[in-house]
């Protein structure tokens, strides 16, 4: 395991998460405006809409950067990726801490906390001023395993894959080598 390589990935994998976050934060602003258009959602319901979509959202992106990242690379070093991951955590938490845990940073970080603290009654006031910050913490670290379990799995599937496709593309090179051979005999 490289020092240079396991800070690389760390920083890289930072920026997936924090721009997987804003991204979705994006994505769920439209979805809940246009819902809003038509239907009031009250705000338990919105807070459940939240976290799926930030949790679905953030990982499906962290999956497909991870999967491409271990395609375009064709090889997985499992201890760089986990190691590096939990080196992103570390500026992730930092900027989640610093703008307390808002939806653009961490993702469903602050909802999923709110609603575990608060269950049914939750409001914005109680999920702001209520839920305790050992909470957030404690939901941050989950996503946070789970952010770079993803990273890894899917780093790892795209790696495989481009061993495969190797193998496909040298055993039809070998064939054509093989019947040019052949036909060059005769």
């Amino acid at each position: 395991m490289k020092l240079k390589n396991v800070a690389l990935n760390g920083l890289l994998y930072f920026l997936y998460m924090f721009g997987a976050c804003f991204i979705v934060m994006l994505a769920e602003a439209l979805l809940v405006s246009i819902i809003e258009k038509f239907v009031a959602i009250p705000y338990p319901i919105l807070t459940i809409l939240r976290i799926v979509v930030y949790s679905l959202g953030v990982t499906v992106m962290l999956a497909v950067a991870g999967y491409s990242e271990g395609y375009r690379e064709g090889a997985c070093f499992l201890g760089d990726t986990i190691v590096g991951g939990a080196l992103a955590l570390l500026p992730h938490l930092i900027f989640a801490m610093l703008f307390k845990f808002q939806a653009f940073v961490s993702g469903a970080v602050r909802f999923a906390a709110g609603l575990i603290h608060n269950g049914m009654t939750i409001t914005y006031d109680r999920l702001i001023n209520e839920t305790p910050y050992s909470l957030f913490l404690l939901v941050f670290l989950g996503y946070g395993v789970l952010y770079v379990t993803v990273l890894t799995v899917s780093k790892y599937l795209g790696a495989q894959k481009r061993i495969v496709d190797r193998a496909d593309l040298r055993r039809g090179e070998s064939d054509t080598a093989a019947s040019a051979d052949s036909a060059s005999a005769f």
